[in-house]
């Protein structure tokens, strides 16, 4: 993936992520993890483990508390929050273990999720919605993505709308993955939205539409509970091998 220049000690890479390989910047974040004991969450394939703390970083690698849900892995992936809240994670190698502690490879790279005002999350394969607009019903519509305050969905041929605002929107969303399909299914209910813009894609046939919601403030809260879990799902999607 082609890296671009962004702000001093950072490059795109693209999908919301940006990364850095400087030593000055790493140093820093790790001393700030050891010194106020930050939670850290090491995640590998399948699995997250609960929080840890850094306990020592030098230039041989990482001394970490080692998780009670712990599974043994040779690359793992260190979860954190910088000071703006935003999502940051290291890779590093597990070099030693012991009943306690894990001993790292030093990270060479950090990772920084630079989410947007409004950060959407792609949905599983087979998310899809419905709505009222002026008491028609519409099923069964494509769910591409979905944020706390919008969503963007597809349809094969153009959805018939008098007007811009829909009522009742429900979203269905699949089961994660290892769960049980039929009782892992998530439904997100909105009170109302707008259909803020249209276009066609026809290399893939579909029309899609771009949803405003104006949702109560439970409503959001829990698609932002949603977009959280999404978030992890995807990081954990993206491990290395």
């Amino acid at each position: 993936m082609k890296k671009t220049s962004s702000i001093p000690g950072w490059q795109d890479i693209g999908a919301d992520y940006e990364s850095s390989i400087s030593n000055e910047l790493i140093n820093q974040t790790l001393t700030r993890l050891v010194a106020e004991h930050l939670p850290i969450f090491l995640a590998s394939e399948g699995h997250q483990s609960g929080p840890a703390i850094i306990l020592a970083a030098n230039d041989q690698g990482l001394l970490l508390d080692k998780p009670r849900d712990w599974r043994p892995s040779e690359k793992t992936r260190l979860i954190f929050k910088d000071e703006a809240g935003l999502t940051n994670h290291f890779d590093v190698r597990i070099l030693a273990e012991s009943a306690d502690s894990l001993q790292s490879s030093q990270p060479e790279e950090i990772f920084r999720l630079q989410r947007r005002a409004s950060y959407r999350v792609d949905v599983p394969p087979g998310a899809h919605a419905s709505f009222r607009s002026n008491d028609r019903l519409h099923t069964g519509l494509t769910v591409k993505n979905v944020s706390a305050r919008g969503m963007l969905f597809s349809a094969k041929k153009p959805v018939e709308l008098p007007q811009t605002s829909i009522q009742d929107i429900a979203l269905s969303i699949p089961a994660r993955k290892g769960e049980d399909p039929l009782a892992g299914w998530q439904q997100k209910k909105i009170s109302q939205g707008e259909i803020v813009r249209t276009f066609h894609d026809r290399q893939l046939g579909l029309v899609l539409y771009g949803v405003a919601f104006r949702s109560k403030r439970k409503e959001e809260d829990e698609l932002t509970r949603y977009i959280s879990q999404r978030e992890r799902e995807l990081l954990l999607n993206g491990l290395p091998n």
